[in-house]
């Protein structure tokens, strides 16, 4: 037994262990620390177990609506994890078409096998550094706005948290650039865990906000939503 449940699954590459455990009700995949990455139910696995994953989902949905639900709705999402998000939202919007860029090779390997994303022509899954992917793919969007997303959902973990790189004020020029006029972009970041310092940012977190604080070109508006089950902040830009 581990993590409450049965490693059904494990592999292991140059950044780590990954483990999938199954229990009776649910099914989590794990990176080498007690931190659940993904968590799906095994008879109901479109339900979104975790509260920002339901604000992300649900962020998207009002976007998608707010713009009278176009054709070819395109979303970025970096970082996959178990593809829950990505699950719900292919079977919750029509026409949309989605794009995964996920670091690990076995990450995606684990989602498609045992988290039921859907093996489909509207879900491609890249394997790439999603830092370098936005970089090239900003030098595409400057040439051709084609190659911009109606939403962009950053959504990057490591076994020890925010990466660092995750902050650097170039990735966000870059992403910028990506995100369509009238688009959304939607960040997952990570509070203080200790008891009594969820509203205290970590320093990565408050670097992020900071950038785009102080960079507010272009940008409609901008919503911060602090969960109340996790130390999740979730930071909504419409551009």
């Amino acid at each position: 037994m581990k993590y409450d449940g049965i490693i059904i699954h494990s592999a292991r590459d140059q950044y780590g262990l990954i483990e999938v455990v199954e229990n009776r009700s649910t099914r989590k995949l794990y990176f080498d620390t007690p931190i659940e990455q993904s968590c799906i139910y095994r008879n109901a696995p479109m339900t979104l177990n975790f509260e920002y994953q339901q604000k992300i989902v649900s962020l998207v949905n009002e976007h998608f609506q707010n713009r009278k639900q176009p054709k070819n709705y395109r979303v970025l999402m970096l970082g996959m994890g178990g593809g829950s998000m990505a699950h719900n939202l292919y079977h919750s919007l029509p026409n949309v078409q989605i794009t995964i860029v996920e670091l690990r090779q076995i990450v995606i390997d684990a989602a498609y096998r045992y988290f039921q994303l859907p093996n489909v022509p509207e879900i491609e899954s890249i394997q790439a550094d999603a830092i370098e992917y936005i970089l090239e793919l900003a030098l595409d969007c400057d040439d051709n706005p084609l190659f911009q997303y109606d939403a962009i959902l950053v959504d990057i973990f490591d076994a020890e948290g925010l990466p660092p790189e995750l902050s650097a004020p170039l990735f966000h020029d870059a992403i910028a650039d990506c995100v369509k006029k009238k688009g959304r972009l939607i960040f997952n970041l990570w509070n203080r865990i200790e008891p009594g310092r969820e509203h205290e940012h970590t320093e990565d977190t408050a670097d992020i906000l900071r950038h785009w604080q102080q960079n507010v070109e272009n940008i409609r508006s901008q919503e911060r939503y602090l969960m109340k089950s996790t130390s999740n902040l979730i930071l909504n830009i419409d551009f």
